[in-house]
């Protein structure tokens, strides 16, 4: 991208939209995680609306807009059920008082609401949405209009897994909602179905790669709701390496056949550069998880449990 005009613009896009990630997974306080969270939300509205002269990538940054909205609305609603409830915003002091709050529920008139559901379920609300959940998966092919360098690191391996990893860091809690295990069952079985269904009817192949990545986050969702934190935290970092590296691949391609994205246009194109060939199959063979690799291995761990 060294013919860009506003290469520096997307440098420092870059850098804070990686700073915010490094922080929501380090910051151990509620209000810091809300912080991120937000911060993630505003560098991925600035990266995805990049091209800004584009009537279409305009609608795709304010449709990703919206989504992060709403996720951040069910943020801080459990931001605010922390302050209220637990009297803190330490995490550390939320998992000591989640095993005593167990059986504590909130009567409204004359519905009574267990408390740590109503909190893991906005929780895991806020996470999904943000993640490209069923339902809540539409701003994610849109997103595909940032420049390919912020989609390889965005919609593969820090913004999409932002939900799990916070699901995950919250699972000490999820330990005593039982439902919202169930919720997250349902909610990554049929995303994971969906994304693969719909990844295959793709002619675009920046969508494609949106609609696979959708379907592998559904697999960690479900995952998740199987309780194989674990196992789930290995396969992210597979998968984010692997998918990572193939929108650069796919960055090169489309740069190959001068900005073209039409699949149906790209045949035989392993007869003038065979290495990218390669390589894509590499990337393809292990993100399928086909056996003796590590999506393999990855997927095996998830399985077995």
């Amino acid at each position: 991208m060294y013919r860009e005009a506003f290469i520096n613009r997307l440098l420092y896009l870059l850098n804070m939209f990686a700073t915010s990630v490094i922080f929501l997974f380090f910051c151990f306080d509620f209000f810091l995680i809300l912080f991120s969270w937000e911060c993630i939300g505003l560098f991925s509205l600035l990266l995805v609306n990049f091209y800004s002269s584009r009537v279409y990538t305009i609608k795709a940054a304010i449709k990703t807009f919206v989504f992060s909205r709403i996720s951040d609305m069910f943020m801080f609603l459990t931001f605010i059920m922390s302050v209220s409830i637990f009297n803190t915003t330490d995490l550390s002091l939320i998992f000591i008082q989640s095993p005593f709050l167990a059986f504590h529920y909130i009567f409204i008139g004359d519905f009574s609401i267990h408390f740590l559901t109503i909190y893991s379920l906005a929780l895991c609300l806020g996470g999904s949405i943000k993640s490209a959940q069923f339902f809540f998966h539409v701003w994610l092919p849109d997103a595909m209009e940032a420049p390919t360098p912020a989609s390889a690191l965005i919609h593969s391996s820090t913004l999409v897994v932002a939900g799990i990893y916070l699901i995950i860091r919250f699972s000490v809690i999820m330990e005593f909602a039982m439902f919202t295990n169930y919720f997250l069952i349902l909610l990554g079985s049929i995303t994971l179905v969906f994304g693969a269904i719909t990844a295959t009817f793709q002619n675009d192949i920046k969508k494609l790669v949106a609609y696979s990545t959708i379907s592998q986050i559904g697999y960690l969702t479900c995952g998740c709701g199987f309780g194989c934190y674990e196992e789930v935290l290995l396969y992210l970092i597979i998968h984010a390496l692997n998918k990572a590296f193939l929108f650069v691949l796919v960055g090169y391609t489309v740069h190959f056949f001068s900005g073209n994205t039409d699949m149906r246009q790209m045949g035989g194109s392993y007869i003038y550069s065979f290495d990218i060939a390669v390589l894509f199959f590499a990337v393809a063979f292990n993100l399928a998880g086909l056996p003796y690799s590590a999506g393999f291995i990855a997927k095996e761990f998830l399985l077995l449990q």
